[in-house]
């Protein structure tokens, strides 16, 4: 099977965005990173965008391999995916509202270097801003599309979207002032409701696989 149509890339490129939600993951990196120096917070970005690239690029690349070795199958992956998806995007919209406290800034010798690199890799890259969610995500496109041309696109969208998580992180500060606690949820639902509709749909591809005769 193979990616025909510029809508598949958009669709997955949406969920991909809508998922990892760079407007909340910024506000989780300025909450859990801002009590650092501006120096330790720009590598913790990149601490951050790394670690989530290699994650997203081992589940393009290695994903559908480990399916096989189980014996999972394309609509049972897509089914589980969907079901995945729909409690991630209802959670994204019934979410509670989220308060940021202000910290204190702590300096390069004052925090051992460990610490904040382990911070950036854990909970920020996984599973703060690559969950469950975003897993099953591009394991089902890489599976479902899978000649060298359908992953390279993957693998490009991948690579996109680890510069956006890193430019949102970059810009962690600016956008959690300006947009507060109530411009983070509005934007969190929204997201959520795009994740939600995606996960019916791929709920529907994957139950209408496993049982043709619903298809009908």
């Amino acid at each position: 099977m193979a990616i025909v149509h510029l809508r598949e890339v958009v669709l997955f490129s949406t969920t991909l965005v809508a998922i990892v939600n760079p407007i909340s993951s910024a506000v989780l990196f300025a909450s859990m990173a801002g009590r650092f120096t501006a120096v330790i917070q720009a590598r913790m970005a990149s601490q951050s965008a790394w670690a989530i690239l290699i994650i997203l690029l081992v589940c393009a690349w290695a994903g559908r391999f480990v399916l096989q070795i189980l014996g999972i199958n394309v609509p049972m992956l897509q089914a589980a995916g969907g079901l995945i998806l729909l409690q991630y995007g209802m959670r994204m919209v019934t979410v509670e509202e989220l308060k940021l406290t202000p910290a204190e800034q702590v300096s390069a010798e004052e925090e051992p270097e460990a610490h904040w690199k382990t911070l950036a890799i854990v909970p920020l890259a996984i599973p703060g801003t690559v969950g469950a969610g975003t897993i099953t995500t591009v394991i089902v496109a890489a599976t479902t599309y899978r000649n060298p041309r359908d992953l390279a696109i993957i693998t490009l969208v991948c690579a996109l979207t680890a510069l956006l998580m890193w430019i949102s992180f970059r810009s962690a500060g600016p956008i959690a002032r300006r947009l507060g606690p109530i411009g983070l949820n509005v934007v969190t639902r929204v997201m959520g409701i795009l994740v939600a509709a995606t996960a019916f749909g791929l709920l529907g591809r994957g139950i209408g696989g496993l049982l043709p005769g619903l298809a009908h």
